[in-house]
Formats: structure tokens, sequence, C-alpha cells
């Protein structure tokens, strides 16, 4: 990093030695400069929060960022994606979706400079996307920050103190064009953090061990009044840290009214689906990466609508709680002598 202080310094110092009259000196050699913090590239983040006052008090807000800055000298430009996701918290609809939930994009276009140790972010101007779920716009803020290694910590100079986590994104994805579309149409989901990026007491801590079969299920409703049964059986391998593994997703739907279903011409139908993982675990804390997934039981109930997420969440001996995108699971670790099938 370059100190603003450090020129004052040297000239304090001239004046001071060519002050003295009589003594000799020899000429200081001058002081590299530390290199300056750089902030070009990437940046994700997520915050999840719940509304504690006005119309939408006990819902979930869910915001995931993707910031794009760009650095020349002390000075940055940029922008940054925020893909907001409200979650009902008594399960009534809302009124622009008609569903508990709703998903909207909002970009702010931020400028900024380095100084000294510290950075200074001030959004310029925002823009959401289209569509009747618009949370509307907010006063534009300014962001304090301070940079060690990939974490870029910002606090809003708003009064409210909101700070913001932000990761270095190594790998990112494919530029404007893509922030553009996902702004114009639905959400970009930014990957979660590495926790090998985090805090260095998060990194200092024995990672949980997670390694083995973890067992998930659900029957509820689907749409329309069917049954549906839902079974997740997670397979992790642990290496310290670093997890790997897959999990098997089944889901069965049997009719409710005794009528066929046209794609199977039976009263139900099952479609099965491996999605290969990777993650890591650092303390209690974990994050989990789909990489792909292949289909095990092809089915022409199938409707093809699948999408990779990023999970987070906690582990304690017996239970590996879950956070992805709009929804949380918590997965049981099974045990060889307890069945887990339910159905």
């Amino acid at each position: 990093m370059r100190f603003a202080g450090l020129g004052i310094f040297a000239l304090l110092f001239a004046a001071t030695a060519t002050g003295c009259a009589g003594r000799s000196h020899t000429p200081a050699t001058p002081t590299a400069a530390a290199p300056a913090l750089q902030v070009t590239g990437v940046w994700d983040g997520v915050n999840r929060t719940t509304i504690d006052s006005g119309m939408g008090q006990g819902d979930t807000r869910i915001e995931k960022q993707e910031w794009h800055l760009t650095q020349q000298g002390s000075s940055i430009a940029g922008y940054y994606i925020a893909a907001l996701t409200f979650v009902s918290g008594d399960g009534r609809p809302y009124v622009c979706s008609r569903q508990p939930q709703f998903s909207t994009v909002q970009r702010f276009d931020v400028s900024g400079r380095v100084r000294a140790s510290e950075i200074v972010l001030d959004e310029v101007t925002q823009r959401a996307a289209q569509g009747r779920c618009d949370p509307g716009a907010r006063p534009l803020s300014r962001w304090s920050g301070q940079l060690k290694g990939d974490v870029l910590t910002l606090v809003a100079d708003n009064g409210g103190g909101l700070r913001q986590t932000l990761y270095r994104n190594r790998a990112p994805g494919q530029g404007d064009d893509a922030a553009d579309l996902a702004l114009a149409n639905a959400p970009a989901e930014s990957p979660f953090p590495a926790l090998g990026d985090g805090p260095p007491a998060l990194q200092s801590q024995q990672p949980a061990d997670v390694s083995g079969l973890w067992v998930w299920e659900h029957r509820g409703m689907a749409p329309g009044g069917d049954d549906k049964q839902e079974r997740e059986e997670w397979h992790f391998t642990q290496d310290g840290a670093q997890l790997t593994g897959y999990y098997d997703r089944v889901v069965r739907q049997v009719s409710g009214d005794g009528h066929a279903y046209r794609c199977s011409m039976s009263l139900d139908f099952q479609i099965s689906t491996r999605y290969q993982i990777t993650g890591e675990v650092r303390g209690n804390q974990v994050v989990i990466y789909e990489k792909s997934f292949e289909v095990l039981d092809p089915s022409s109930c199938d409707n093809g609508k699948r999408r990779l997420d990023a999970y987070e969440g906690q582990a304690s001996s017996d239970e590996l709680r879950l956070v992805w995108g709009v929804g949380g699971q918590v997965l049981r670790r099974a045990r060889p002598d307890v069945p887990t099938q339910r159905f």
C-alpha cells in the first residue's frame, strides 16, 4: 500500500537536516513505496437477514452481491449486481408474485478511491430489473472498506451500520454482458465464498467431521394436491478441510385423485438424479458447491428444470444445517443400525 504521509515525512526530514548548520549528512536513500491496495476484479458476498419492522416484519431477505471493480492508480470505478430474494415469514403470498417469495435484481454503479489503507466507494446510480416485484429505490450509500488478502469488508456510512463481507472471485463469470442479462431477466446466482478465504480465527479451527452418509427426507403436497415424496442421500469424503462426494436425489409423486399421469400412464412416477459436489469445512462452518449432475432414473414426467446450487451451513455431530437460495434443509447423519427409509 502507498502511505500518503511518506512524502511529508521525507520533506520534514530533509528540512531538519539542512537546518542544522555545520553538520554533514549523507543524502537519505529513497525508501521504496509499499505496493498499493489492488481491488480490480470480481467480488462476491451474501447477506441473510430477518426484517424486524414495517409491513415485511418477520420476512427473510437474502441478498447476493457481485461487485465488478476496476482500479487505476488510486481511483476505482465499477458496479455491483444485487440479487434480492424475499421469503414470506408467515407463508402468505406476496401480491406481486402470488407466491410466498419473490426475486429481483438491482444494479448500482460505483466510483471511489484508495485512501492510505482505506477504500471508499460511493454509489452513483441504481437501476432495477423490470417487473411487478420491484422493491423500490433506496438512498445511495457510501461504503468504507478494508482489504485483507482476498477479503474486502465494507461498512455503509448511512447510519445503519450495514456490513458486507466480499470475497475475491478467482474464477469470475462471463463479464458485463452476463451481468446485464441477469439484470434484465433473472437474478444471477453468485457462488458462496470459500471458507479458506475467511477470517483467520475461522481458519485456525479444526474442521468438523462430516464424512460419511447423511440423509434428508420430506413428504408434502405438490401443486394440484398430489403426494410428493423427496429423499436425498449425501455421501461425503473429507480430507482435512476439503470435501468431495455426491448426493442422490429421488422424487416420487403419487396421484391424489386416482387418475393416472399422462406422462407415465400410471398413478405415480419417480425421478432420480445424482449431483457431484465439492466443498470446504472450517470449524463447524461448511460451504458446498454442486459441480454437475446426471439423471439416474429417466422419466417422461421430468420437466428438466435443474440448476447447480451453492450451500452454506453449520455442522454438528448428527445434523448438518444447510441454506441454499431461498430455502434450507437439515441433513441427519445416517446410522447403520437405524432404518432411514420412510417410503
